[in-house]
């Protein structure tokens, strides 16, 4: 399961044994909230996003924060077989996230 933006799509991205698919996150069994919450974000992301001419599209605040906030949250959310990955903001290198205990 990898989070990350992409103009119009949702921000979960399944792949692997489970097939290849973007999904809002209630087909997996994520919370009301969390789907809420992703969804939310990923509008923030589309408002921004100059389809025009992409690489006028200006920084969304804590996009990439909270992306990553958000990932943490899936990955709490599945069984501990999931691997769930996302874009690490500091870095911006795709990440793992690991199981909290």
């Amino acid at each position: 399961m990898d989070l990350h933006y992409e103009w119009e799509q949702y921000a979960l991205w399944l792949s692997g044994r489970y097939g290849l698919e973007n999904l809002d996150g209630h087909e997996i069994g994520l919370s009301p909230e969390l789907v809420h919450d992703l969804l939310v974000w990923v509008e923030k992301g589309d408002a921004d996003f100059d389809a025009e001419y992409p690489p006028d599209s200006p920084d969304t605040p804590n996009f990439l924060e909270d992306a990553f906030e958000l990932a943490k949250r899936v990955r709490a959310e599945l069984p501990p077989e999931w691997i769930v990955t996302t874009i690490d903001p500091v870095t911006r290198t795709d990440i793992v996230l690991p199981l909290e205990p």
